[in-house]
């Protein structure tokens, strides 16, 4: 079964991209196929009832062999020339057995054509069938010769003219609306061809602008990621910077072999306190040192906040074994701490920087000397 349909499927495949060719492709292989086994079962009928005549067996050759060929013309997608072969082959068939039996009312059948035109030509040409109908028709009629039936020829031609008639308008209306409908639906399948490439241009740009678009979003992205690296990068040179600068805005100086200075400038804030106290504690510790002379010549302002910062720094320095002098207290300044009520744990303070090294000489001096003494 599926072979069998398989076959049929080929069969009646006409190579043409027109629906409407395709159509009367395969009505005209039915149509032929159809010929071809009536004119079979004629010739087996024959050889049944033992009347075979060898003149049959040619016109069943040539009529097999010319539906066949049809065929082929057919799936080759050349169904007028086709169509005019199945048409023309119904015409000669029916006008030679008119014209080799007169006697029989065989012009009834030149409806055939009119109505093999209409499945399988044009509607242009199942004018001219029909022209060629009337045309044979006529003649027929002008002939006059009596039937067996006792009819006259003018009687059996006007009734197969009124028959070619009603046939041949029946196909004039077939064919006209069949035609229209091809071209409204040659016409609906043109504009959703059209359609469809204009939606596929459509997609096109639109991939296109989207490619677009995601390939500058990935710069961007790209850029924003350098950017932030780059930021990342400054940010970590501003801060390592930033230490630099806050390390060397509290620099600690040697001043003997034991004596260190710290001189603040500037207005001290918290961060910077807290590097203030770390690095006097961290360079007493390092260099072994017994005095930090604390100028705060050019600090500005003296708030609680750094008012208990320095006694902080003062009791973390004791602690390490070492003392404080404080240089450069300003009479604002003092007048401030004093109006704060602010004490601070130190035993000297001196007017300006080297009233304290001075001191802390002399005293270094007389440190060595008791050393040596008790050597």
């Amino acid at each position: 079964m599926i072979m069998m349909q398989t076959f049929i499927n080929n069969l009646l495949d006409v190579r043409s991209t027109d629906e409407e060719i395709r159509q009367r492709g395969r009505n005209i292989i039915i149509i032929a196929l159809g010929l071809i086994v009536i004119n079979v079962l004629v010739f087996f009928n024959v050889l049944l009832s033992f009347s075979f005549l060898f003149e049959l067996l040619i016109p069943v050759l040539l009529a097999v062999v010319l539906y066949g060929s049809t065929i082929l013309i057919a799936r080759q997608g050349r169904v007028d020339l086709a169509g005019w072969i199945v048409v023309i082959a119904s015409l000669i068939g029916t006008i030679g057995a008119s014209v080799i039996n007169p006697q029989r009312p065989v012009t009834m059948f030149l409806a055939i054509p009119v109505l093999l035109a209409v499945t399988i030509l044009r509607l242009y040409h199942l004018v001219i069938v029909f022209g060629i109908v009337s045309l044979g028709l006529l003649t027929f009629w002008l002939r006059g010769a009596p039937t067996p039936t006792g009819l006259t020829a003018r009687d059996l031609i006007q009734t197969a003219i009124v028959l070619n008639s009603f046939v041949a308008v029946i196909g004039f209306v077939q064919s006209a609306g069949n035609e229209a409908l091809h071209r409204r639906l040659r016409a609906a399948l043109e504009s959703a061809r059209q359609t469809a490439g204009q939606l596929q241009a459509l997609n096109t740009d639109l991939d296109a602008r989207v490619r677009m678009q995601t390939e500058a979003l990935q710069e961007a992205m790209q850029e924003l990621e350098a950017r932030a690296m780059q930021q990342d990068r400054l940010l970590a040179e501003v801060i390592a910077q930033r230490d630099v600068i806050r390390q060397l805005s509290v620099p600690v100086l040697p001043v003997g072999k034991d004596a260190l200075v710290m001189p603040l400038v500037g207005v001290i804030d918290h961060d910077r306190l807290r590097m203030i106290v770390q690095q006097a504690l961290e360079q007493i510790e390092r260099q072994r040192a017994r005095w930090l002379i604390l100028d705060v010549t050019g600090v500005p302002v003296i708030d609680t906040e750094i008012a208990a910062g320095l006694v902080q720094l003062v009791q973390s320095v004791r602690l390490l074994g070492a003392e404080v002098a404080l240089v450069g207290v300003r009479p604002e300044v003092a007048q401030t701490m004093v109006s704060l009520g602010v004490e601070l744990p130190i035993s000297r303070v001196y007017s300006d920087l080297a009233a304290a090294i001075d001191y802390v000489r002399s005293r270094q001096a007389g440190s060595d000397a008791g050393v040596a003494r008790f050597s």
